[in-house]
């Protein structure tokens, strides 16, 4: 466990494809972000959930609310997220993603540096995975200057800071389940 490092799982969404609540969907009798929570949990000094519909299933005190009302995605989360840290490193994962690497805040961390990147994230065959990211809390300023701007693209927010990318091989690493076909698709494949 890294206790530097809190944790945050964006579950903020609006869940349209999945037509519910994700985080209350459940695979192989468990909830997805009860996934997510159980994967994070040894990785980080404390986790928070950035939910906009409280989740029984957590206690209300690591549940916080976005601060931007526009629906604007996970930058929001985000946003919130940063605000909200006690520590200066907040690493962010999404309430869908069952799979998340148990070596992943390990492998990001690595990274950190003084005077080095402030956002990190993984890569999986050379394709980003900013929702995954590793990110300073001193970049809450710019990142609200970024959306008061109105950037809404994640990726462009992260190319216009200093950032490090680092490669993970494990194709089941960054899976995200969006709807019943393919929470079906996973659970076939994993009984």
């Amino acid at each position: 466990m890294n206790t530097k490092i809190e944790g945050v799982i964006l579950a903020g969404g609006e869940s349209k494809r999945m037509g519910t609540n994700k985080s209350l969907i459940k695979l192989n009798g468990k909830y997805l972000i009860e996934h997510v929570y159980d994967r994070l949990k040894g990785q980080v000094c404390h986790i928070s959930i950035n939910t906009n519909q409280p989740i029984n299933q957590f206690p209300k005190n690591i549940q916080f609310h976005d601060r931007i009302l526009n629906k604007i995605g996970p930058l929001a989360g985000i946003q919130a997220g940063l605000f909200q840290a006690k520590k200066n490193w907040v690493q962010f994962c999404p309430n869908d993603c069952p799979f998340l690497p148990i070596s992943l805040v390990k492998k990001l961390s690595l990274c950190i540096k003084d005077k080095g990147p402030t956002i990190i994230l993984p890569s999986l065959y050379d394709h980003l995975e900013p929702v995954f990211m590793l990110c300073h809390r001193s970049l809450l300023g710019n990142i609200e200057d970024f959306i008061n701007a109105g950037g809404r693209k994640m990726e462009l927010w992260i190319k216009e800071n200093n950032y490090k990318v680092v490669d993970f091989s494990d194709p089941k690493a960054f899976i995200n389940i969006n709807n019943l076909s393919e929470l079906a698709k996973i659970e076939k494949e994993n009984n």
